[in-house]
């Protein structure tokens, strides 16, 4: 079970990486287009998978000692 929260905490950090990056890399911020939204949205949804994963995590070692 640590496996699969280890890997989704890793796949998730992924995306927020390659997400934060593309965030950074867009022009003409002036004006919110879709791209920002979805983007958002995204690192978002990206964060949340990790955290939650990451407390899953503690409260297994928890649990297991």
């Amino acid at each position: 079970m640590r496996r699969s929260h280890s890997r989704a905490m890793m796949i998730s950090l992924f995306v927020i990486i390659i997400s934060v990056f593309n965030f950074q890399r867009l022009t003409n911020s002036d004006c919110i287009r879709a791209i920002h939204v979805i983007t958002l949205l995204v690192i978002g949804a990206a964060i949340g998978v990790f955290l939650s994963n990451f407390f899953a995590l503690i409260i297994q070692r928890k649990r297991q000692q």
